[in-house]
């Protein structure tokens, strides 16, 4: 695709800019039973902005999936069931691979085994939640069941929101309202951002620009009002990176490529290597060391996963067409 209006590649920058924040924080905040790596509180408390990159993935997913399924009007009911293939062939070997190394792990270390098959079986399905005994293997998991719910609904919904301006309004605004009643539910929870996303893809395209803006502004308000400041301003960023600034980084471009396995593999990565290192007592470097070792580590280890695994699962999903 030549580079120019329909050019996506600060997409994949802001992704890359997602995925390092969440691994900065993670990596900062990173304790044992016994210690903080990072031990001035200050920092870890500023650190914790970069939670919101979870986020700010959730407004990058509502634009790029809303723009694929609208860009030339052809999507259906009946091109449903491929579509969902896609994204399943796109998002779990990945994911499930990444459930194989930490079961891994223990067998080579020699540590005991701290999963039950149910566990396993509903982590790698996505529904811990539906049940009451079980527990997420890696909190990032259920960002995972977030977006996947997303996936589900918004093809259902996408043909109905692309066919008047009318139904657009009362879907979008319908959902935002829904919020504010079933708060507690992890999809309806983060609606706000989607929807930001899917604004945007509409605002980027120049279809009904005005309206779109006063769907992010009523999407701002709610996040003012019902969410911690951080939020409101990960969701600027989003829009200021998606709309008006564009990203021009061949670096993060490249790291954006692989994000999605830097974001499922730096936990197990990077938080190998720190768990490792902070409990030798041999090893006595500064946390700075530590911190900036897990970084590069993680990024080497998430684009070798890529190469191994990825993009056998981009293959796949490319030759699902609907």
């Amino acid at each position: 695709m030549e580079k120019g209006k329909n050019y996506l590649g600060h997409i994949e920058s802001l992704r890359a800019l997602a995925a390092l924040i969440v691994l900065i924080f993670h990596f900062i905040s990173f304790s044992d039973a016994k210690e903080y790596l990072v031990k001035n509180e200050l920092i870890r408390k500023l650190s914790e902005f970069g939670a919101q990159g979870v986020e700010l993935f959730y407004i990058i997913s509502g634009f790029v999936i809303y723009y694929s399924l609208t860009r030339d009007n052809s999507f259906g009911i009946q091109q449903y069931p491929n579509y969902l293939l896609k994204r399943f062939l796109r998002i779990f070997p990945p994911f499930l691979g990444v459930i194989v190394l930490i079961c891994i792990t223990p067998l080579v270390f020699g540590w005991p085994f701290p999963y039950s098959a149910k566990q396993l079986l509903e982590n790698a399905t996505l529904s811990v939640d539906l049940f009451k005994d079980t527990q997420w293997i890696n909190p990032i998991f259920v960002t995972l069941k977030v977006e996947f719910l997303f996936y589900l609904v918004i093809g259902l919904l996408v043909i109905p929101l692309n066919r008047t301006a009318l139904s657009y309004v009362l879907i979008t605004f319908s959902a935002l309202i829904a919020a504010c009643y079933f708060y507690s539910i992890d999809l309806i929870h983060n609606v706000p951002f989607f929807l930001i996303g899917i604004a945007c893809s509409e605002i980027y395209r120049s279809r009904n620009v005005v309206l779109n803006y006063l769907l992010i502004g009523a999407c701002f308000i709610f996040l003012y009002v019902m969410f911690p400041i951080e939020d409101t301003m990960i969701a600027l960023i989003g829009v200021v990176f998606l709309l008006w600034i564009a990203i021009k980084s061949k670096w993060l471009e490249a790291i954006g490529r692989f994000s999605y396995s830097l974001y499922l593999t730096h936990g197990f990565s990077g938080g190998l290597f720190l768990s490792y290192c902070i409990n030798q007592p041999h090893v006595d470097w500064n946390p700075w060391v530590y911190f900036t070792v897990a970084v590069f580590g993680a990024i080497f280890f998430a684009y070798c996963y890529y190469r191994v695994i990825e993009k056998r699962s981009i293959r796949w999903s490319k030759e699902i067409n609907y």
